[in-house]
C-alpha cells in the first residue's frame, strides 16, 4: 500500500494552489506516456509550467518571508543560503508527492508490494505458511493424531541510500528561464526507473530460476492453462494472470488453426488478448535500458518470457522505501563554473520475500 508522507500531507495544505498543480502536470505526464487511466489536462504544457513556476516562486518567497527586492535582488535572493534551503525543501515535497503514483500505475504493482519506514529504520516482512493441516482417519476411541504446527517466517529489509547529482540554477527557476516543473519530473521519472530496474531484475532473476513444474520450455496453449491452473491452486485459489510483454503476450493464442480474428477484435485493437481462458492478460510496459553499453537503444525486459503470478495473493517482490527524499545544494561560488550542484537522497532496496508461487513460460518467439 502506497502511503503519503505526513510532511506532504501538510504541503498539500500550506501550499494547495502549488499542490494542485502539480498533480496536474504529473497527471498529464503519465497520460502522455499511455499510462492507463490518466487523464490529459485541457492547459498545455507551457501554461501548467508557467503556472508552476509561479506557484513555486510565491511559495518560496512566504516560506522565507523576503521579497527578492528586500533581499538585494532577484540574483542575491536565488543566492541566499536559506532560500536554497526552503527550495529544496519544496522540490523535495513535489518528487514525494507524485512518486507513488507513477509506481503504483505501472504493471510493476502486480508483482511487487512496497511498504515504507522512517528514515533509518528498517523493516519486517512477516510470511504466513501457506501449508494445510494434514487430515488423517481416526478410530473413535483414538484421542488426538500426529502434533502439526506451521510455523511464519520473518524477513527484514534495511533500505539503502541511493543518490542523484545534478546541476542546477535557483535564479533561472526564479526568472522563469527554466521549468522547475519539468526539472521535477525529470527527476521523478529517474528515481522511478532505477526502482523498477531493481524490482523487474529481482523478479526476472527468481522467475528464471524456476525449474520443474513452475517452468514451462516452449509455449503452447495447454501448457500455459495448465501453469496458471497449477499457480492459482497451489496461491490458495487467488487467480493467476499473465504477464509479458507485448511482443511475448503476441505468443498467447489458442492452438487451433481455424481461429480469426476480425478487425476490431480486441486482438488486432491491443495488440494481444485481454483474456485467455478466463485468464487476465497484462502488458509489461518496456523501458529503457542504457546500461547496456553493448546494445545501443535496447530495452530491458525479455521479450521471450512469460510469467504466471497470483496479484491478489503475496507479491513476490518487496520494494522497502526508507523515508522522505532528502536534497541538499552546493553554494555558488563552491564549483570554478559557479554552477550549482543538487544532490537527491532516496533510499529505497528489493529483496524476494515471498510465501506464494510463480510461474514462467520460456524461448518464445520474439
Amino acid at each position: 500500500m502506497i502511503r503519503e508522507y505526513e510532511s506532504v500531507k501538510q504541503f498539500g495544505q500550506n501550499a494547495p494552489d502549488l499542490y494542485a498543480a502539480f498533480k496536474e502536470y504529473a497527471e498529464n505526464d503519465m497520460a502522455l506516456r499511455g499510462v492507463p487511466g490518466a487523464k490529459k489536462s485541457a492547459v498545455s504544457v507551457k501554461e501548467m509550467e508557467d503556472c508552476i513556476n509561479k506557484e513555486f516562486a510565491i511559495e518560496l518567497q512566504k516560506r522565507v518571508k523576503y521579497t527578492p527586492e528586500e533581499l538585494g535582488g532577484l540574483q542575491r535572493y536565488a543566492n541566499s543560503t536559506i532560500v536554497k534551503e526552503f527550495a529544496d525543501n519544496i522540490r523535495d515535497y513535489l518528487i514525494d508527492m507524485v512518486l507513488p503514483d507513477t509506481l503504483m500505475n505501472s504493471a510493476i504493482r502486480y508483482f511487487a508490494d512496497f511498504r515504507f519506514a522512517d528514515l533509518g529504520d528498517s523493516m519486517s516482512f512477516e510470511l504466513e505458511n501457506n501449508a494445510l493441516y494434514n487430515v488423517s482417519r481416526a478410530g473413535y476411541r483414538k484421542r488426538h493424531t500426529n502434533l502439526q504446527k506451521l510455523f511464519n517466517t520473518t524477513v527484514t529489509l534495511v533500505p539503502e541510500n541511493h543518490q542523484l547529482t545534478v546541476g542546477t540554477d535557483l535564479f533561472e527557476i526564479l526568472s522563469n528561464r527554466v521549468s522547475i516543473a519539468r526539472e521535477t519530473m525529470k527527476a521523478v521519472r529517474s528515481i522511478e526507473t532505477a526502482m523498477l530496474f531493481d524490482a523487474y531484475d529481482a523478479f526476472q532473476k527468481v522467475m528464471g530460476d524456476l525449474t520443474g513444474n513452475l517452468a514451462v520450455a516452449n509455449y503452447s496453449e495447454g501448457a500455459l492453462i495448465s501453469l496458471c491452473e497449477r499457480v492459482t491452486a497451489y496461491n490458495g485459489g487467488r487467480k493467476a494472470v499473465i504477464l509479458g510483454t507485448p511482443v511475448a503476450l503476441k505468443n498467447v493464442l489458442p492452438s487451433n488453426n481455424n481461429y480469426r480474428y476480425l478487425l476490431d477484435s480486441p486482438y488486432v485493437e491491443i495488440g494481444h488478448l485481454p483474456v485467455f481462458n478466463t485468464y487476465d492478460v497484462i502488458p509489461l510496459t518496456q523501458i529503457t535500458n542504457p546500461y547496456d553499453y553493448e546494445h545501443p537503444y535496447a530495452l530491458k525486459l525479455d521479450d521471450t518470457k512469460i510469467y504466471v503470478v497470483s496479484p491478489a495473493a503475496d507479491k513476490i517482490v518487496k520494494i522497502g522505501v526508507g523515508g522522505a527524499l532528502m536534497s541538499h545544494t552546493d553554494g555558488v561560488y563552491d564549483n570554478a563554473n559557479l554552477l550549482q550542484m543538487t544532490t537527491l537522497n532516496k533510499a529505497w532496496d528489493t529483496i524476494v520475500a515471498t510465501n506464494s508461487i510463480g510461474g514462467i513460460v520460456k524461448n518464445l518467439e520474439a
